[in-house]
């Protein structure tokens, strides 16, 4: 208990000597802003660079030295271009440049094709990808108790015939895919699918969807995003008679075409 009263005490006044160290260097910028303004801009950097050096000796005195040195008193300026100023702060920071290069080598190795090197959205450049038959089939699954799964099955829902809208809305919502989804390219859809089935024994409605396309990318999300909103098309139709219904096993059945080969998942 001593050991970890000692620790945290470390701890706290290491916070103090930071926060210290952030008023120091907030009162140095003002009057450095105020002394470049005054001498005009072309000196900002130059003027800067002073004031850095006055925040490494101050450092110096609370940590026994400079930043980014290891036992070493050498003096690193501010360079004057802003790009230049960002490089080198990477380098004098303890660890800024080896978790940069950390997080690219991961992003990297993660084959995420979404995301470029420095961890970045990108949309993926498919423009010298050729054309192909692209197919792709989902699945979701609607659970409803069973006094409102009698009710769609009798279509005697107030909203209508429960099955008829939902699967119109499917169909609305995967010629819209690439509006709500922020990286999906706008496709050309030969074709999409919705089917929707009671299945009684679970008081369930299954919701297969289908998503063809002879595109450069392939369409497993049109077939994902049509099988969704169809199945929150049923929830907002049974939702007076049931706040019960519950949306599950939302999947990717199979896909084909592209770089990538087929993929069949669990039936």
């Amino acid at each position: 208990i001593i050991k970890q009263r000692e620790q945290m005490a470390g701890v706290s006044r290491g916070y103090g000597v930071l926060r210290a160290m952030g008023r120091v260097f907030e009162h140095r910028m003002a009057s450095v802003t105020s002394s470049a303004s005054s001498n005009g801009s072309s000196n900002f950097c130059s003027t800067t660079g002073s004031g850095v050096n006055e925040i490494n000796e101050e450092f110096e005195e609370f940590f026994g030295q400079k930043l980014g040195t290891s036992g070493t008193t050498e003096d690193k300026s501010l360079p004057s271009g802003e790009a230049e100023a960002g490089a080198q702060w990477r380098q004098d920071v303890p660890g800024v440049a080896e978790a940069e290069e950390r997080r690219a080598d991961h992003v990297s190795e993660s084959n995420l094709t979404h995301v470029d090197r420095r961890g970045e959205c990108s949309m993926v450049d498919v423009g010298g990808k050729p054309e192909t038959e692209r197919v792709a089939r989902a699945r979701a699954r609607v659970a409803l108790e069973p006094h409102a799964f009698d009710l769609v099955a009798s279509d005697k829902m107030k909203k209508g015939s429960v099955l008829s809208v939902a699967q119109l809305a499917g169909i609305q919502a995967a010629k819209k895919t690439s509006d709500l989804i922020p990286l999906c390219h706008n496709l050309f859809l030969s074709h999409v699918g919705v089917t929707c089935a009671l299945r009684p024994e679970t008081s369930t409605v299954e919701i297969n969807s289908v998503a063809r396309t002879t595109g450069r990318t392939g369409v497993e999300m049109e077939a994902l995003t049509a099988c969704t909103v169809a199945a929150l098309t049923v929830y907002d139709m049974c939702k007076a008679a049931s706040k019960a219904t519950r949306i599950e096993d939302v999947v990717l059945l199979s896909k084909s075409g592209g770089k990538s080969g087929d993929f069949h998942g669990a039936v």
